[in-house]
């Protein structure tokens, strides 16, 4: 065939007209193109894939010392080896010209200038508009189960309204009909049960082909294995301050203000005006909405007892309805509205029962900024509390036909003494920074409670970890002649400067909540990833420090995950493997997937937090799930 013969073809192929076809010009790969400057470039994009039958628009960018150039530029199509011209388009002062072209199968393209420079080729692949797709429900059964092929039928991407496509098997060599399939909104499925592995594939008579799917047959049913063992790093949700990390930067010699702003990016830690008291719950119903009983009390009665010295009994109008001296029993209940307070008291030798009732009442002791200071420091405690008191006063009311006892104390020194979140043997050599910058995140969080009295429990936070863990003088008293509490003390005093001035944590000017906890897989969570708001100044940060602290039981642990557990969580008939298919930026688990002995497949996306509560792992830093036989 002569060569323009070959050129007209190339623009039969290519769908360019009759009269672009007849006025196209010979430019052929082996031969000498002219000299370029070096400095001029020329780019030919555009799609990378089309379907057929449809017109195509390249872009031909031509610059000369990187700046656009306006002239004259040919688009040429390589067939079998050679080169030809298929138009021209002229740059305009943008240095940009386009070309439409529409073959018939992939082709590659190029752009000249006229000066003779080449830009890099570009592959244009074409789809055929019909296509047709396999996929199999189980790609693995046990003999005498089935499973499902379903179709997928598609023109030019669209769905395909209605049509009938035949699904067939192969039986040696041959592919014979299985059954003949409708398809309705571009989908349909067909049922099989193929005795042994067998592979199908879909087909719309003149039109497409799918894939083939192959559907492997098992004699035997393999067993799910019985637990599995998941392998992890941390303890707690991960935002903000780890406290094993804060520990260990504290042996290595930093300050508190230094490991303060290495967990908390952006922020000051810097000397407020505080309130003078904060009023904690220490007994008493729920009011954060938890479930009633998991960290409140249900009970209709208590009981107060004040260990030594002397103890008063007030009404809500501030007058002593009773004085008298420690050791006391006195038991707390509800009557109607009101609270009542009763107690035997002992004359000569008969005992006589006191009660009083009122709206509110209030137990003072000994030693307290609330009576006597200077008499003998007596110790009250209430039944079913986590703690005991030796400061403040309680406030006594009835919520909801249940007792409510709030601990009435002073904020910078009496509640910060109290709060049981680090171990305070941490003070005893190099570690007492950590303790300070425990005990200005402790004081941070609680500044943002103060704002109001939550009316669910009459007070602004409570004495466990729904806010911070409060145990009062057990903390404050730890170890042999409360040498620990001492320690934990005297960090605690080096944050304060009087009863309405310390050092809280601040960003943007403002005193701010402040989230810890005890140690990370390496690197802190985002607060986005574990809870839903994003706070600025809680966002992931390196955390090498947290692994390697001397004490950590939980820069590695394991935990068993029963096959009922998994089964429950991914809705599967049963689970033979599970694997961490993506992370957070503070490596906790994002995604997790499983897969049944059938070979169906689940996936649970979600907060780190969330995913963490599914299994009851101590910290949401997990890498990797082991089947157990």
């Amino acid at each position: 065939m002569g060569i323009l013969g070959r050129i007209r073809d190339v623009a039969v192929m290519t769908g360019l007209s009759g009269a672009l076809a007849a006025g196209l010009t010979l430019g052929l790969a082996g031969l000498a193109a002219p000299a370029q400057a070096a400095t001029t470039t020329i780019t030919l994009t555009g799609p990378s894939s089309a379907y057929q039958g449809v017109s195509t628009k390249l872009t031909a960018t031509w610059k000369v010392g990187g700046k656009a150039h306006a002239g004259t530029v040919t688009v040429q199509q390589r067939v079998n080896g050679v080169w030809y011209l298929l138009g021209t388009t002229k740059t305009s002062s943008k240095g940009t010209g386009t070309i439409s072209v529409k073959p018939h199968a992939t082709a590659v393209f190029r752009a000249k200038t006229s000066s003779g420079a080449y830009s890099a080729t570009k592959t244009l692949t074409i789809k055929a508009p019909y296509a047709v797709q396999a996929k199999a429900g189980t790609s693995t059964i046990t003999k005498g189960k089935s499973t499902t092929i379903s179709a997928t039928y598609t023109y030019r991407g669209a769905k395909v309204s209605s049509t009938t496509a035949t699904l067939q098997r192969k039986s040696g060599s041959t592919w014979v009909k299985q059954a003949s399939v409708k398809i309705s909104k571009g989908a349909g499925t067909a049922t099989v049960k193929p005795s042994t592995t067998t592979s199908y594939r879909y087909v719309v008579s003149g039109k497409a082909t799918s894939g083939t799917v192959k559907v492997t047959v098992r004699t035997t049913a393999p067993k799910a294995p019985s637990s599995f063992t998941a392998k992890g790093s941390g303890y707690g949700h991960g935002v903000g301050m780890s406290q094993y990390g804060a520990y260990d930067m504290a042996l290595a010699g930093n300050s508190s203000s230094t490991i303060l702003k290495t967990y908390y990016k952006g922020t000051t830690p810097k000397s407020v005006t505080t309130p003078t008291s904060i009023a904690v719950q220490v007994w008493g119903p729920e009011p954060y909405g938890y479930a009633a009983g998991r960290y409140s009390d249900t009970a209709k009665s208590t009981t107060v007892h004040v260990d030594t010295g002397t103890w008063r009994l007030r009404s809500s109008k501030g007058t002593t309805l009773y004085e008298g001296k420690a050791p006391i029993t006195v038991t707390i209940g509800v009557s109607g509205s009101k609270v009542t307070a009763s107690f035997g008291v002992t004359s000569g030798s008969k005992t006589v029962t006191k009660k009083y009732t009122d709206s509110t009442l209030r137990i003072h002791w000994s030693g307290t900024t609330y009576y006597k200071s200077t008499s003998t420091k007596a110790v009250a405690t209430v039944k079913g509390a986590q703690g005991s008191y030796r400061n403040g006063r309680f406030t006594i009311t009835n919520i909801g036909g249940h007792p409510n006892i709030v601990n009435d104390l002073r904020l910078n020194t009496e509640y910060l003494y109290g709060i049981a979140e680090m171990p305070s043997s941490w003070g005893a050599g190099k570690g007492k920074s950590a303790l300070a910058a425990q005990a200005v995140v402790a004081r941070s969080y609680a500044l943002t409670k103060l704002g109001s009295t939550n009316p669910k429990c009459r007070c602004n936070v409570v004495d466990d970890v729904r806010d911070q863990n409060f145990t009062g003088w057990k903390k404050q008293d730890e170890g042999t002649n409360g040498y620990y509490g001492k320690l934990w003390v005297a960090a605690v005093d080096t944050t304060v400067s009087s009863t309405t001035q310390a050092t809280a944590l601040t960003y943007g000017g403002k005193v701010v909540a402040t989230h810890y906890y005890s140690s990370s897989g390496g690197r802190t969570a985002s607060s986005q990833d574990v809870w839903v708001a994003k706070v600025p100044y809680e966002q992931s940060v390196a955390d090498s420090w947290s692994l390697k602290a001397p004490g950590n039981s939980y820069a590695s642990w394991t935990r068993s995950v029963s096959q009922a557990t998994a089964k429950k969580v991914f809705g599967l008939p049963d689970v033979k493997s599970i694997s961490v298919s993506s992370t957070y930026s503070s490596g906790q688990m994002k995604t997790l997937t499983a897969t049944s002995t059938s070979g169906k497949k689940a996936s649970i996306t979600g907060k780190a937090e969330t995913l963490r509560a599914k299994f009851g792992f101590p910290a949401a830093w997990v890498s990797s799930f082991t089947a157990k036989s």
